[in-house]
């Protein structure tokens, strides 16, 4: 008997590999918070007219949300460069923003792709230096960008959530008000959107961290008439898993923006830590446990490659790489036989 007499995916092609690996589906979870949102000030008919036009636009927006992404890619130069880019990137939003800035070594999971070097777990998590902005001082910068940096752990890294599947520590972190709204979005599959629930039926590589890149913005807006301070996360976080396979990675790409009102402006139960808009997609994974909000890692199969996509196989990986893909989990329309 030989070294690969047990291994089922041995013979497979390197393409028929890559292509599986690609499968991706994006996931969205729009201004749904916005119906609780702070409302210090209002009559209570006019909190109560709102509330109800905000229940139904966002029941207009969730069936708009919840079929998955699909479009074509587009090159998106970005940065000055003077050609097309290998893959389709995402512009930086407005504001003081830093990316990741730790790197570590190669590992077996992930050596070969684009997360080889990747930063462990929170190392990856890079904090742009608190500066005061329009309505807040240095110091309440620096304590809610320590609170998103709490919530980017509890959500994606802790094993509490990941394994346990226990939203506590997570919750406990927004705003009063914010918490009710949320929790029951997180009984749903678009909760990937913000954190990872891996599939029970599979298991995490116990030697190995999530690897984890990205970049943090903040800056100063009014919303809803409430001066707010806006942090803007995008994060890739890849997670090796426990089977025998040829790379066995899985990972989420993410873009949550974290909104705090102005304390003064707001109810006591507002103030705190909100999630505005969110926007994700999932690579190299299961598509059956996609569809339930699950994380569990793709098999290799001799699927056809899509000719349309001609980047890096790996540069889903990448947390430049833009959050507007194709949905490669999607079956095929059936033709109708004459």
């Amino acid at each position: 008997m030989n070294d690969h007499d047990d291994d089922p995916f041995h013979g497979l092609d390197d393409w028929a590999k890559d292509v599986e690996r690609r499968a991706k589906r994006a996931h969205r979870w729009g201004r749904v918070a916005r119906l609780f949102r702070w409302s210090f000030g209002w009559s209570e008919v006019t909190k109560t007219t709102l509330w109800i036009a905000g229940a139904v636009a966002a029941a207009v927006l969730l069936a708009a949300a919840f079929p998955y992404v699909r479009a074509a890619f587009t090159s998106d130069p970005g940065g000055g460069d003077t050609g097309p880019a290998a893959y389709p990137t995402q512009p930086v939003p407005s504001g003081i923003s830093v990316t990741t800035s730790a790197s570590a070594a190669p590992t077996g999971p992930f050596d070969g792709t684009a997360a080889a070097t990747y930063p462990k777990g929170d190392a990856g998590i890079t904090l742009p230096p608190a500066i005061a902005v329009t309505g807040f001082t240095q110091a309440e910068v620096g304590a809610d960008l320590q609170l998103v940096h709490q919530a980017l752990v509890a959500g994606r890294l802790d094993q509490k959530m990941l394994v346990g599947h226990d939203n506590s520590a997570f919750l406990v972190l927004l705003a009063p008000n914010a918490r009710t709204g949320t929790t029951k979005w997180l009984t749903g599959a678009t909760r990937i959107n913000a954190v990872t629930w891996i599939d029970p039926s599979t298991k995490l590589d116990p030697d190995e961290q999530p690897r984890v890149s990205g970049r943090v913005t903040f800056d100063s807006a009014k919303v809803d008439g409430v001066q707010t301070l806006r942090v803007t996360t995008n994060f890739v976080w890849v997670y090796a898993f426990d089977v025998r396979q040829p790379t066995p990675i899985a990972a989420v790409h993410d873009s949550i923006r974290w909104e705090f009102p102005k304390p003064d402006q707001v109810r006591k139960n507002d103030r705190g830590m909100w999630i505005a808009d969110t926007d994700s997609y999932v690579a190299w994974m299961d598509c059956a446990s996609a569809d339930k909000g699950l994380l569990a890692l793709g098999k290799p199969a001799a699927a056809t490659p899509h000719p349309s996509e001609s980047e890096p196989a790996d540069a889903i990986l990448r947390p430049d790489h833009t959050l507007d893909i194709g949905d490669d989990c999607a079956k095929p329309p059936t033709t109708p036989k004459p």
